[in-house]
């Protein structure tokens, strides 16, 4: 009788232990199964990360100002970076029926545009979470936040950063991308239409990207940026799509002059994308040219003089 209760508890101490491994496992990969998530960025500031987050009460008063509270104090996983730099400070926030109004200190505004933006996706969504609240509106100093043309952003909803929820990973989608490569003289542009399977929960702009490294597939398209270009971050707001490419990107490609490279890209996105300007950044940078002499801080608006005539006769 003892050797059988003496079973029966080891059993039960197996069971146990091997269930908290499961939740500890859960926990470390991102736990898909938490209803809510906390977010914060990668270490190179290039991607949105989740933390499960279990409030205490799941009301619209406590979860706003528990929220508020971690994102004040700045406390993210070993590896992770805030979503507030640390000179940057909430100075209030309010609740106005469903709207949510975060008020933030001057230093906001230091920001560059790409982390500006990753820290805005950032906030938004884990701010709606909260029950009731389904707009959130950011102030500098009380003053409405303004995008790159000097508008104000106004009101963000779900569907403002979906493509960053990291949701549904598992799902694919199919989708006709138009891709431009270099014609033989390396001084035109050539299209290329490309049907890819991908990942749902991937932009469009960075499959673009992804595609125009590979290279063409067509004969007589010619590669215009290089093989080893990669993509750090592709950011996608206010009708403008913020690119952050590895240095590889700078090297271009031989016989193909450097506006055929840039174009190659910004045309690519334009056609493909819901965007009207293109702002290519390096390592973070937009300091200095691509190559010799265009400008990474410009924005680059769709260049149809570059494109092949028998190509933009098909547009």
């Amino acid at each position: 009788m003892k050797k059988s209760v003496s079973i029966l508890l080891l059993a039960a101490l197996i069971c146990s232990l091997f269930a908290g491994c499961s939740i500890e496992t859960k926990t470390q990969s991102g736990t898909e199964e938490s209803k809510y998530s906390f977010y914060y960025l990668n270490a190179s500031e290039t991607v949105l990360k989740e933390e499960p987050y279990e409030p205490k009460e799941e009301t619209t008063e406590f979860m706003v100002k528990d929220l508020m509270q971690k994102l004040g104090k700045k406390e993210v996983p070993d590896g992770g970076v805030s979503l507030l730099p640390e000179e940057v400070s909430i100075n209030s926030y309010d609740v106005q029926d469903d709207l949510l109004v975060i008020d933030f200190s001057k230093e906001y505004s230091d920001m560059s545009k790409v982390r500006e933006i990753m820290t805005r996706a950032g906030i938004v969504q884990t701010l709606l979470q909260a029950p009731d609240i389904a707009k959130i509106r950011f102030t500098v100093v009380g003053q409405a936040l303004k995008d790159s043309r000097n508008e104000e952003i106004g009101e963000m909803t779900g569907k403002t950063f979906a493509e960053y929820s990291g949701k549904d990973t598992e799902s694919y989608r199919y989708d006709t991308f138009t891709l431009y490569f270099a014609d033989k003289s390396g001084k035109k542009l050539v299209k290329e239409v490309r049907n890819v399977y991908y990942r749902r929960s991937l932009p469009k702009e960075r499959i673009v990207l992804e595609q125009l490294a590979k290279g063409p597939m067509e004969e007589g398209h010619y590669p215009t940026i290089s093989e080893h270009s990669s993509v750090l971050s592709v950011i996608m707001a206010d009708k403008i799509c913020y690119v952050n490419m590895n240095s590889a990107f700078r090297e271009g490609t031989a016989d193909v002059s450097e506006d055929i490279s840039v174009y190659s890209v910004v045309n690519s996105i334009l056609d493909s994308c819901d965007a009207e300007k293109v702002q290519i950044s390096v390592e973070g940078s937009m300091d200095g040219d691509f190559q010799e002499s265009l400008p990474l801080y410009k924005f680059y608006e769709k260049n149809e003089d570059l494109i092949a005539q028998d190509d933009k006769k098909e547009s």
